[in-house]
């Protein structure tokens, strides 16, 4: 039987997830504004343990998906659309495991190590390697990426929230009642 709806497991590491996205993006966005300094320093601590975060959650994220049933495509919806959201949601897997691995990959290869917000220090153990610039860059591109996928994601739920009106936007809704 397919479900109408995520499972409680499924839906709590979207949104824990979601917020670990944002708070990695809105603290790279800080942490570029601020001076080199503690503060700096401090706040990229946080955006890569929240980078962390997205890797180490994905796994759990990936078996409840695998391991549980997922609610059907959006009722008559064209093939086209059902392929285009599939499609969508493999690049939002794909970027949340690339995001994580690059960053990880710039802090490794910076010139001094990498504080983790005062939680450990990670080495700079590929500094001599020269590749600081190309993975920090693929990092800078995918968060890009990362930020379009996301506003594309945001769109098609208030398409099926406001003009489709299909249900399909309260299947990750923690407090709606479930259904079937």
């Amino acid at each position: 039987m397919t479900p109408a709806r995520y499972s409680i497991p499924s839906i709590l590491l979207h949104w824990t997830m979601a917020l670990a996205i944002a708070l990695a993006w809105g603290g790279a966005q800080l942490a570029e504004a601020l001076a080199r300094g503690p503060s700096r320093t401090m706040v990229f601590g946080v955006h890569a343990l929240m980078g962390l975060a997205v890797l180490a959650l994905l796994l759990p994220r990936l078996l409840a998906r695998l391991l549980g049933a997922a609610p059907r495509a959006a009722p008559r919806a064209p093939m086209w659309e059902q392929r285009l959201g599939a499609a969508a949601h493999l690049l939002l897997y794909a970027l949340m495991i690339l995001l994580p691995l690059t960053g990880l990959l710039t802090a490794l290869t910076g010139r001094a190590p990498f504080d983790l917000a005062g939680l450990a220090t990670l080495p700079n153990a590929l500094v001599a390697t020269g590749l600081r610039g190309t993975v920090k860059g693929a990092h800078e591109v995918l968060a890009n990426v990362m930020l379009g996928a996301v506003a594309l994601h945001v769109v098609a739920v208030l398409w099926h929230a406001f003009v489709r009106r299909d249900g399909v936007a309260g299947r990750m809704i923690p407090w709606r009642t479930r259904t079937a």
